[in-house]
């Protein structure tokens, strides 16, 4: 039965009638912070601060946009309380950003009228106000079809991917993908999108790629969420269960859209 299983699934990926669609050249920097209680209100503060920063650094065509996500369940007991996501056109302007990137170049163009010390003091209160608790450097490898427009409230899952099986990017794009499209074009959710981690990277990563689902609001999402997933064949239905050992399911995370910078 098991080379039975296995030998769809190969059939499946290896003649598959539509190759995988590639992926716009798409980097992105995620970085989930961890907020206590007390600091919330300064959090906000600081993030209002430096989307001026942002909106600066977009001007420049340094990064595509920037995005500030809050995670739910948010207990400070439970990680990161929120996500911010940095988009560049290349990796080596992700790269040549986290390593050398001018701050109060940019805090004075985005904010020509405050003096030196008052910039600095804003960068002071930014290390109190949080910490970094995870830092990943990813690549968008594959995404669904369609135009799906985001928007403060937007709501976003996160699936953390461990890899096992080298043929996984490809499960993903010949089983997984198409069931993914079908809910996109029935407006059961707004896209789908793979990425794969850049670093951290080697055995001990806590993951390998993100599956990443956007919603229109709490409504989509929880209708999506207290769904079916629709009706699958029996060859599909098995591939789905052969694709499912490529890949070990790490965590699920939710977030509401704040703020974004494009």
């Amino acid at each position: 039965m098991k080379t039975l299983l296995t030998l769809i699934l190969v059939a499946l990926i290896s003649f598959g009638t539509k190759a995988q669609e590639k992926a716009s050249s798409l980097y992105l920097l995620f970085e989930f912070m961890h907020v206590d209680s007390q600091n919330s209100g300064d959090y906000w503060q600081i993030e209002d601060f430096w989307s001026g920063i942002h909106k600066q650094r977009v001007a420049d065509k340094s990064i595509l946009g920037w995005d500030l996500w809050s995670l739910t369940p948010g207990g400070i007991k439970q990680g990161s309380q929120y996500l911010t996501v940095t988009l560049f056109p290349s990796l080596q302007s992700m790269l040549q950003a986290i390593n050398s990137l001018d701050v109060m170049a940019y805090a004075k163009k985005a904010y020509p009228k405050k003096t030196d010390k008052e910039l600095g003091a804003m960068f002071d209160k930014t290390g109190k106000a949080r910490d970094l608790a995870n830092q990943i450097l990813l690549k968008q490898v594959d995404r669904t079809k369609g135009e799906f427009t985001m928007k403060v409230g937007t709501m976003i899952t996160i699936d953390i991917m461990k890899q096992l099986d080298d043929s996984y990017e490809k499960v993903e794009a010949e089983i997984f993908k198409p069931w993914h499209q079908d809910m996109v074009t029935k407006g059961k959710k707004g896209s789908w999108e793979l990425l794969r981690a850049i670093l951290p990277a080697g055995s001990q990563a806590y993951g390998t790629h993100l599956t990443v689902s956007m919603y229109n609001d709490a409504a989509q999402l929880s209708s999506f969420m207290e769904g079916s997933g629709g009706e699958m064949d029996m060859m599909t239905s098995l591939a789905v269960k052969e694709g499912f050992k490529t890949r070990e399911w790490k965590e699920l995370k939710v977030g509401t859209l704040q703020m974004m910078v494009r």
